[in-house]
């Protein structure tokens, strides 16, 4: 009897032995006190974040690096321009096509023929990233202007980069300055070797399109 009640008193103890190491174990795993420390660290850093502005200032200066990047290209464009107008040439119109020797034969089996016929001009129209052109020929079909209106996608990066302070700082001052009356615009004239180039400057100060011809 005495053996059984000392087995049984063993038994009790080593089930409450057991059931205390669990609980240990249990709140060793999960401790509450570091849950409660580790949220109150993260709530304590988002507003510092949020007063020291960090993400916006990053996208500010990402913004800033796309415009300078942007801008250049735009300069880029204007210095071509300028250098092909000295031959003739119209400004990435497929392949160093030349006003006063292409003839409208020539254009049409390189690119086709165009979607709108505008006055005079034949228009082709830009579509993903290409430029829009009105080119107009003289009575035996060789081209006699072309104007280049630049592309409607990121235009900043061509005509809608290029302000008059640019054309004036790279192509010099205009042998002419003319005001549109009918549309606010102002068309600055440079007379280029055997050429006219004219940049048609639109109300906010941007150009609008290119013109090259033969100087009269």
């Amino acid at each position: 009897m005495v053996k059984k009640l000392f087995w049984l008193g063993s038994a009790a103890t080593l089930a409450l032995s057991l059931a205390a190491c669990s609980e240990a174990s249990s709140n060793e795993d999960v401790p509450k006190s570091h849950t409660e420390e580790h949220s109150t660290e993260t709530a304590a850093v988002k507003p510092e974040q949020e007063e020291a502005g960090e993400p916006e200032s990053e996208a500010e200066a990402e913004e800033s690096v796309i415009d300078d990047e942007q801008k250049g290209m735009a300069i880029e464009t204007l210095k071509e321009i300028v250098k092909n107008a000295k031959s003739g040439i119209v400004y990435r119109f497929s392949d160093g096509f030349k006003v006063g020797e292409t003839t409208r034969d020539e254009v049409y089996a390189a690119i086709g023929e165009p979607e709108e016929q505008v006055d005079e001009f034949d228009f082709y129209h830009g579509s993903m990233g290409n430029a829009s052109y009105q080119i107009a020929y003289d009575e035996k079909d060789v081209m006699k202007e072309a104007r280049y209106f630049g592309t409607n996608v990121e235009r900043q990066t061509n005509l809608g980069g290029i302000t008059k302070e640019d054309v004036l700082k790279y192509a010099g001052e205009p042998v002419e300055e003319r005001k549109i009356p009918s549309t606010g615009e102002t068309n600055l004239v440079y007379h280029i070797g055997s050429y006219e180039l004219q940049f048609v400057l639109a109300k906010n100060g941007t150009t609008d399109h290119v013109n090259l011809l033969k100087k009269q």
